[in-house]
């Protein structure tokens, strides 16, 4: 039986929602590995992408920019690409698409109301929470070997069987 075109829509998404996922080049890290355990839209809008498109938007210096601290380069980076602009890279859609999931009312372009929604006070739970939002049953994660604090944490790292090693 052929599906009606019309349902074709409906019946991917039902499929897709429904697919376990492997993220096989995450940047989320198990609660674990401590202060490497990046979370927050200040981490979100400090992505490198997002670094090199505010620089090539703003008349400041590499220096300059790298002596901000972590809020105020996502000020910035806030700003300039999503405030004074129309997000129109992948890098900014990835930054929306994940806030839309994460229930944030975008309409308000207040960064400081969703610095107080998405506030992490739970590392375990954040994570969980991750991973539901995003359909995720596991993730590859994206490591340093060379890094001596990241490789000791990984060897003795095997709590969670979510976070695969490759």
């Amino acid at each position: 039986m052929l599906i009606a075109e019309k349902s074709i829509h409906s019946v991917v998404k039902e499929i897709v929602d429904s697919t376990p996922i492997t993220d096989v080049h995450t940047h989320l890290f198990a609660p674990h590995f401590n202060e490497l355990m990046l979370a927050g839209i200040d981490e979100l809008l400090t992505y490198h992408y997002l670094i090199a498109e505010v620089m090539r938007e703003c008349d400041i210096s590499y220096d300059y920019f790298w002596r901000l601290s972590k809020r105020e380069q996502a000020d910035l980076i806030w700003k300039t690409l999503f405030v004074k602009n129309t997000p129109y890279s992948e890098a900014c859609r990835g930054v929306v698409t994940t806030l839309k999931k994460l229930g944030v009312d975008l309409k308000k372009k207040d960064l400081q109301r969703y610095r107080e929604q998405l506030n992490i006070s739970d590392s375990s739970g954040y994570v969980d929470f991750i991973f539901q939002k995003a359909g995720v049953e596991s993730v590859v994660m994206t490591n340093d070997p060379f890094d001596s604090v990241e490789r000791e944490l990984w060897e003795s790292y095997n709590q969670d069987s979510r976070f695969l090693r490759r």
